[in-house]
């Protein structure tokens, strides 16, 4: 059943394989009718996930364009947050700068660049190497 506001049944349906069918004579026969389609919470975040963590304001502008094929034209929302978008938006806190240089005598001071990974591997399987 669909109802307006005030309870009195505009349409009446029928469901089978988790699929709701309409009369379309029944619709026609009522006065005109606006129906709002949500997309269910599990393909809001499939679409999410599938376009690369993509906002939904921009997933619902694709929706609407009819930009991407295979996209749903329905509204978009967001329940909650996404642990991956969240992780990809935080900062690290950055060290605090030491006061001072612990040992700088030369046997203990070494500044090395790693260079790799190589093409071709050393003798003992290695692909990167210290370079002093």
């Amino acid at each position: 059943f669909i109802r307006n506001l005030e309870g009195v049944d505009l349409l009446t349906g029928s469901r089978g394989n988790n699929l709701y069918t309409l009369s379309l004579g029944d619709m026609m026969a009522s006065l005109p009718i606006c129906l709002l389609s949500k997309a269910s919470k599990t393909k809001s975040w499939l679409w999410h996930r599938s376009l690369s963590h993509l906002n939904f304001g921009a997933i619902n502008h694709l929706a609407r364009q009819g930009l991407v094929r295979g996209l749903p034209k329905l509204k978009f929302e967001k329940e909650h947050l996404c642990s991956a978008c969240a992780m990809g938006k935080s900062k690290k806190k950055s060290h605090k700068p030491k006061s001072e240089d612990t040992n700088q005598e030369k046997p203990y001071l070494l500044h090395m660049d790693l260079c790799g990974p190589m093409r071709i591997e050393s003798v003992n399987g290695k692909k990167y190497i210290h370079m002093g």
